[in-house]
């Protein structure tokens, strides 16, 4: 993957203090983003700008460091977005690999920037830590701008709703060629078309999204919210979602020193993407399809030695390892997994004491003759069958829930 020149880099000043500020670009920066225009325009490349929120909406004060976008002109185009949403205290420019990734796949990629200057576990925690609500009202303020909270001041015109769709106009204005209009209609955006990314707790974010409106697809990168009062899971983890759980997919570090990797595991049973499998360590998997998996880990090392980097080695550009090559990412597969993988709704997997049965929410029947079917009783997926039970023929099947 191309990369951008570290000695002239785009501004990225991580925000300060609980109301973040912005900071405007010295014209360097102005200079450097025709550069990248002028670049994006080479033949054979792919189209890569920074472009800063307040281009988009001259209203949005706060949070001004760059969006970043990329769009592969040489790729049949899926007609998809991939939305990566920043952890707390980061911006953009620290996940490009990943989103020129997507892009290299067919997908659009937008690393989008908003208000994150403090962890929302921090802040629930410190303002209401009795409130097993309390981080689902955080975060809906952060996206759509409606007051919930008192110790949280984001307004409508600096919520991750409106920068998303200011930046998806100001795209399709400024490259009318490149098919940005595919995600929004007017000033609606066309969730269903758009596949929610984010690390930590831009990941958070894109999971309540996923939770209250029907997305293409939600992916977590350490990310999970948990109440240390109730010592569970935060309730919107286990809401019901309007994306359905085969679109549901996590990646954590199983030595995060920000997250305990065992509470990482009753995240995703709140999640309840364990109903595919228990998680499968991305770096030792043999096999390209990780075995159906919706939760994956890594023990990998991060790229600089740091042990204060695990929480960031799966996916932050500074952190991630490569291959030998010094370039590819080595946990591309997974990335790559996690983007195309279609979920069947029902999968078997033979082990050497069982029959395992893995399947999308509904209800599992048995058969042996294919004429009359049963529902199993109690069947929660993964179902597991000893050896020593299975009979000498049968069938299932899944009536999918409405």
């Amino acid at each position: 993957m191309k990369k951008f020149p570290t000695a002239n880099p785009p501004a990225h000043p991580v925000p300060s203090g609980a109301g973040g500020g912005s900071r405007r670009k010295p014209h360097h920066f102005l200079a450097f983003l025709l550069l990248v225009w002028a670049a994006a325009a080479a033949p054979g490349a792919q189209e890569r700008v920074f472009f800063a929120p307040s281009a988009t909406d001259p209203e949005i004060t706060q949070f001004d460091n760059s969006h970043y976008a990329v769009v592969d002109p040489d790729v049949p185009a899926r007609e998809l977005l991939v939305v990566f949403l920043p952890g707390s205290g980061g911006v953009p420019f620290f996940y490009t690999d990943f989103i020129e990734n997507a892009a290299s796949l067919g997908f659009h990629g937008l690393g989008l920037m908003y208000p994150n200057a403090t962890p929302i576990n921090q802040l629930v925690a410190v303002n209401d830590p009795l409130n097993p609500e309390a981080a689902l009202l955080a975060r809906l303020e952060v996206i759509d701008g409606a007051d919930r909270v008192s110790y949280l001041e984001v307004n409508r015109t600096n919520c991750i709703e409106n920068r998303l769709l200011k930046a998806l106009q100001y795209l399709d204005a400024t490259r009318p060629s490149m098919g940005w209009d595919s995600y929004f209609a007017g000033d609606t955006i066309l969730w269903s078309k758009l596949i929610l990314c984010g690390h930590s707790q831009g990941g958070g974010h894109a999971g309540v999204m996923a939770k209250t409106r029907t997305v293409h697809r939600c992916l977590f990168f350490g990310s999970m919210d948990y109440w240390a009062a109730g010592d569970r899971p935060y309730d919107w983890m286990s809401l019901p979602p309007l994306t359905p759980i085969s679109q549901w997919f996590l990646l954590a570090h199983e030595r995060d020193q920000l997250l305990d990797f065992g509470r990482m595991q009753t995240a995703a049973s709140a999640l309840d993407v364990d109903r595919y499998g228990a998680f499968l360590r991305a770096e030792s998997a043999s096999d390209a399809d990780f075995r159906g998996r919706h939760f994956l880990s890594t023990n990998l090392e991060p790229a600089r030695g740091a042990a204060g980097s695990y929480h960031s080695t799966m996916i932050s550009d500074a952190d991630t390892p490569r291959e030998a090559d010094g370039i590819t990412p080595v946990l591309k597969p997974a990335w790559d997994y996690f983007l195309l993988h279609a979920t069947p709704p029902v999968a078997l997997e033979l082990t050497a004491a069982s029959l395992e049965i893995y399947f999308c929410p509904g209800t599992l029947e048995f058969s042996e003759t294919l004429a009359d079917w049963e529902a199993v009783p109690g069947a929660g997926s993964p179902l597991s069958i000893p050896r020593d039970v299975l009979g000498e023929r049968g069938f299932y099947r899944l009536r999918l829930a409405p």
